[in-house]
């Protein structure tokens, strides 16, 4: 009597909780066959499996009685696995393995493949909670097997998205960031939140170890959006956002937006008492107040960390606060109790789980203290232990995989709009033949008109019907494939469109420009909506780096030249930690020229010209170099001076290894630096539509070199469109204006 009150109760909850359950719940009260009750009990399950546990397993209970009572082997195997996930949830693992091993036996005997991929995301799961990682991957990648089966893209997901995870804890990063670009392919396709928000997070990680901090800012981002339309909101999920955009703020340098976000993640954690992310909030409050030399404050709050980390037994976390107390002691100048503390490092250390990375630091770590103390031997010893670690953890072919794979992610839509162009290019030709098919089959019914109408009356009035059917049924036909042409160029209007939006997020925002350089303008006017000529723009310590960028063509091959290029400067400047203008321009030919395979077809000639700068914000030197495009620098005098650059461009036929000259430049306060692309240049207009030419350029720019750059860039625009009038534009346009 008093189970039947439970389960009343619980469905009166079920109702109060969610109207799109009432269906269920109603037609539960009116099925009449056991095969009914147990399709409808394993989706009131389901339902309620994540928001009401007590009542999904009610439901659970009374569909099992069913199946047991009945001996519905054939319909138990989602029962047992929901079973099985109730079980996990409850923390009962040894239970939950077994069950879930059950579903998996069943679902196999009946050729199940939902259940039976379910069940073995569900083992390796388990496994992961037990550790056992070997034994989760095989059941992850057994998932994988699924691939292509209908209605199993979410399965699918899950399993990419946990041998994604695995491969990162393991530093294996090609396949880390294979399985995740998968998982985040399938999750866009199917938009299954809860797998999008775990890999946003994952793959923000990865894209911070690549030092693309651009890219993991807007994955963690996208990631707390997922949260916000979640319903109901989990507060662990905002925990986690925060801290790794608080730790990404750190990172970079932004001390008040990552204290900002990391205390509200330390109020959660505290709310939840969740040990585990307390130990990341002491520790990172502990790293503030090393930062601004509060000692005594930092080595409380990693003391605090440190004990959480033994409450919990975990190895790893107690390993890196040793080293982080190791760390603060060597900078207080306590070299013994520093070493003290790498040595109880070290002793936790399970190299499954900490980085190579890690391992590298804190050899070399130890070996300087040991020099400071003179004792050379045992510094020469750790040194050894640091250059072996060093090179263990350099792989080239592993950084031009990340790379790719990064590039086949963020290209294949656009390179799928390229297809769909070339198909309505197609369909376009197609239709202007059978236009002039038409007005063919025209003149000649006309024709057959006139010559009916000479010989017979009758014969020529039933003959003039039947070509005015004949007319009115092809007028169909064109305004049909007229529509579908408009409809074509809409799609491939938004998929530039799209293009464009993928082409931004590479390029820094202009308000970024301003933390490089404080007086400035740029004037930039794609040809069309996506442009071949870009900017990139870095900085570090006293030093703004900035390039102008013309790339082959324009429009969307010229934006894929643009996106290469953005990436590859990335890579040189935050991977390879190259800056010397002239360095940069080499290395970047040479990664150009391998991306596009240029060394195999000597007559390609995709490439880019550019411009690279490199300003010391102290002593106003300028740093420049060029492939093909040079840079004006006018005094306050208004004497205009041109810096010529290297006559080769980047990529094409420039060979593998080519050398750019270097040039100083000293400035003076008040002069103007001017680095274009040639798009400003070459536009065609005026009266005698010639081009403006690169002599009227420098005179526009002497003749205000008075005014700001903002100014001068608004007088550039309006002089261009007069120029222009009413012809189209030539080149994407490119001007950016520097005052000393």
């Amino acid at each position: 009597m008093r189970s039947n009150f439970i389960l009343v109760f619980a469905l009166l909850s079920a109702l109060v909780l969610s109207q799109n359950n009432t269906f269920l719940l109603r037609n539960l009260k009116i099925v009449e066959t056991d095969t009914q009750k147990i399709t409808l009990l394993n989706s009131l399950t389901k339902a309620y499996l994540n928001t009401n546990p007590d009542s999904a397993e009610l439901f659970n209970k009374q569909c099992l009685k069913i199946c047991q009572n009945n001996k519905y082997e054939f319909y138990s195997y989602s029962a047992i696995y929901y079973k099985a996930e109730l079980f996990r949830k409850h923390k009962k693992i040894d239970s939950a393995l077994f069950t879930a091993r059950r579903s998996l036996l069943i679902s196999k005997k009946y050729n199940n493949f939902e259940v039976q991929a379910n069940a073995q995301n569900l083992i390796g799961i388990i496994y992961e909670q037990l550790g056992k990682q070997d034994s989760a991957i095989k059941y992850f990648q057994a998932t994988l097997n699924f691939d292509g089966k209908p209605n199993l893209k979410k399965e699918i997901a899950t399993a990419h998205l946990h041998l994604g995870i695995y491969f990162k804890k393991h530093d294996k990063a090609t396949f880390a960031l294979f399985h995740l670009l998968r998982a985040m392919s399938i999750a866009d396709e199917i938009n299954d939140l809860k797998v999008k928000y775990t890999t946003c997070i994952n793959l923000g990680t990865m894209y911070e170890r690549t030092k693309d901090n651009a890219k993991a800012m807007n994955c963690y981002k996208m990631a707390l959006s997922i949260v916000n339309s979640e319903t109901p909101k989990i507060e662990n999920d905002f925990a986690i956002c925060y801290f790794k955009i608080g730790k990404l703020f750190q990172n970079i340098g932004i001390k008040d937006s990552a204290k900002a976000y990391l205390y509200k993640t330390l109020q959660i954690h505290l709310k939840l008492n969740d040990k585990d992310g307390l130990i990341f909030d002491y520790s990172n409050l502990a790293s503030f107040d090393l930062d601004v030399a509060k000692y005594k404050e930092a080595e409380k709050n990693y003391n605090m960390a440190l004990n959480l980390a033994f409450e919990i037994k975990d190895s790893l976390k107690i390993n890196l606060i040793y080293a982080s107390l190791a760390d603060l002691y060597a900078k207080m100048n306590l070299n013994d109790k520093a070493l003290s503390f790498y040595e109880k490092s070290l002793a936790y250390t399970n190299q499954r789980l900490i980085s190579k990375e890690s391992m590298m630091l804190k050899y070399k770590k130890i070996a300087n203290i040991y020099i400071n103390k003179g004792d050379y031997k045992q510094a020469l010893n750790n040194y050894i232990q640091y250059k072996a670690w060093s090179d263990s953890s350099y792989n080239i072919n592993e950084t031009k995989k990340q790379t790719e794979l990064k590039l086949n992610y963020e290209f294949e839509k656009v390179q799928k709009k390229i297809e769909d162009e070339a198909r309505s290019k197609e369909l376009q030709n197609t239709l202007e033949l059978e236009k002039e098919r038409i007005k063919r089959k025209y003149y000649l019914i006309g024709f057959l008109i006139i010559s009916g109408l000479l010989i017979l009356t009758i014969k020529s009035y039933r003959t003039s019907r039947k070509a005015n059917l004949i007319l009115q049924k092809q007028k169909i036909e064109i305004e049909l494939q007229k529509k579908l042409v408009d409809e074509k160029n809409l799609e491939i209007k938004d998929s530039i469109n799209y293009a464009l939006r993928i082409q931004t997020a590479t390029t820094p925002k202009l308000e970024e420009l301003t933390t490089y350089f404080k007086n400035h303008s740029i004037l930039f006017k794609p040809k069309d909506i996506v442009s071949g000529d870009f900017y990139w723009a870095a900085s570090y310590n006293e030093f703004s780096l900035l390039a102008i960028a013309d790339c082959t063509g324009h429009g969307v091959p010229g934006a894929i030249t643009n996106m290469i290029g953005c990436m590859l400067l990335n890579e040189i400047f935050y991977v390879k930690h190259i800056h010397q203008p002239n360095l940069v321009l080499t290395e970047l030919n040479r990664l150009v020229k391998l991306t596009l395979r240029q060394q195999e077809d000597v007559i390609a000639n995709d490439g880019m010209d550019i411009a690279f700068c490199m300003f010391n914000n102290i002593t106003n030197e300028l740093l420049y170099s060029g492939a093909n495009r040079p840079i004006y620098k006018i005094d306050t005098n208004k004497n205009l001076l041109e810096y010529k650059p290297t006559k080769v461009s980047i990529g094409g036929q420039i060979p593998l290894i080519q050398e750019y000259e270097l040039k100083k430049i000293q400035l003076q306060k008040g002069d103007l630096v001017i680095i274009s692309s040639d798009g400003f240049a070459d536009q065609f207009g005026g009266l005698k539509e010639k081009k403006l030419s690169t002599k009227k350029f420098k005179s526009i720019l002497v003749e205000n070199s008075n005014l700001n750059p903002k100014e001068i860039t608004n007088y550039l625009n309006m002089t261009f469109e007069n120029w222009k009038g009413k012809y189209e534009q030539t080149d994407d346009i490119l001007v950016f204006v520097l005052k000393v």
